[in-house]
């Protein structure tokens, strides 16, 4: 990744870091997810996104800042900060487990979506399409291609951009056209599910440490207070455009797709749109399909390798043994869960709801270091600045709760 050019007040916008960010939460998930409540749900829980676009700005800033202000990763500060006990035996477990044993399990939905785009073209070939697609993750992470990982992330994001986003212009006086109830925003207990996947799959906990290594590797040799305000922008307008993205998604589903159905959420999606563009529309999805899929199977692994190698401080450098094992091993995993899953929908909206219950962990780990004294204090969180993040944690655990609740009344 390229240094910042400095240009005095002047801020050069240049995807890299952020677009990683918001390729890596577009996928799969954020297809079936924003699909399914299109679906079942039309556009009531639209005002989701919009919280969660808030929300992940806010604290995707707190661990670029924490990152950029320390040149350190995301992962050794929260093992400094949990101390030679606590940060050995609860921090670095806590980070295992959400990242790495986490990252593995959503690998086989990635890989399972990006199979299901390629078989579009190539019937009964889906076990062929994942091991193919794994292959190729494999030899980029051997051999240390990371500068064609970022390049192609952009690429896959822009043309989700450009496929969901126009498909939802063709569409517009249909969305327009649907009832009240099906527009109106909305909340109530057994839309909660729904609303905790929506905030999971846009607000993901390894992208935090994705996010806070690669904006420091970039802007390494930049003041930081210049590298803040790239990094600030280019945050805001990537992940807003991931944001529109998944508004998309959930408004063509609104108006295409009946819930329930017998098919698959993404098989209905592909057979829906071609109805509307035959022999156009279908392949268009199965593309932008196989790149959400396979843009988040190559950023996962990398992430995954990153804060737990950072937690169990092992080496970093992505050239390193245990880095390239931590990546092959959540690869590896993925790989033998999407060739033996038989109904990856369910699991999937079910991973994103458990994600964001998990969040307000992790969440609350990373205000504690944009607080500590780990943070130079210029750069450190002040009483203002922890409202929004605070706020977002106590919200996110309370409609946790509310679902929790649910459930234990249910049984």
């Amino acid at each position: 990744m390229t240094a910042l050019t400095h240009r005095g007040l002047a801020v050069t916008l240049r995807l890299g870091p952020g677009a990683m960010v918001a390729a890596a939460f577009i996928g799969p998930g954020t297809l079936t997810t924003a699909a399914t409540t299109g679906a079942s749900s039309g556009l009531a829980l639209a005002w989701t996104i919009l919280f969660a676009l808030i929300a992940t700005v806010t604290l995707q800033e707190l661990a670029v800042r924490s990152a950029l202000a320390t040149q350190r990763d995301l992962a050794p500060l929260a093992r400094e900060f949990g101390g030679a006990i606590w940060g050995r035996w609860l921090v670095a477990p806590l980070i295992v487990a959400a990242i790495g044993v986490g990252n593995a399990a959503y690998q086989s939905g990635n890989l399972s979506g990006a199979a299901v785009g390629l078989t579009a073209f190539m019937p009964d070939r889906f076990a062929c399409a994942v091991l193919s697609l794994t292959a190729v993750a494999v030899i980029l992470i051997l051999g240390n291609r990371y500068h064609w990982l970022e390049r192609a992330l952009v690429a896959l994001v822009v043309l989700m951009a450009v496929l969901f986003f126009g498909l939802a212009i063709i569409l517009a006086p249909e969305i327009l056209s649907l009832s009240a109830d099906r527009l109106g925003p909305r909340f109530s207990s057994g839309d909660s599910l729904l609303v905790l996947a929506l905030i999971g799959t846009t607000i993901v906990p390894y992208n935090l440490f994705l996010h806070a290594t690669a904006a420091r590797r970039r802007w390494q040799d930049a003041p930081l207070s210049e590298a803040l305000r790239e990094a600030r922008w280019e945050s805001f307008v990537a992940i807003s455009m991931g944001a529109i993205i998944t508004l998309a998604i959930m408004a063509v589903a609104a108006v295409l797709l009946e819930s329930p159905s017998s098919q698959s959420v993404l098989n209905a999606l592909i057979d829906r749109v071609d109805d509307r563009l035959p022999g156009v529309g279908g392949p268009l999805i199965a593309i932008g399909l196989f790149a959400a899929g396979f843009s988040s199977a190559l950023a996962a692994p990398v992430a995954a390798s990153w804060a737990v190698c950072g937690a169990l401080g092992l080496s970093t450098d992505e050239r390193s043994a245990a880095f390239k094992t931590v990546a092959l091993l959540v690869l590896g995993v993925g790989t033998g869960l999407a060739l033996v899953a038989s109904r990856p929908q369910a699991l999937i909206v079910t991973a994103q709801a458990a994600n964001a219950m998990l969040l307000p962990v992790v969440a609350g780990i990373l205000v504690l270091i944009a607080n500590s004294q780990l943070i130079p204090h210029p750069w450190r969180n002040g009483k203002l600045a922890n409202v929004p993040a605070a706020s977002i944690i106590l919200l996110v655990t309370a409609i946790a709760g509310t679902k929790l609740a649910a459930l234990l009344s249910a049984n």
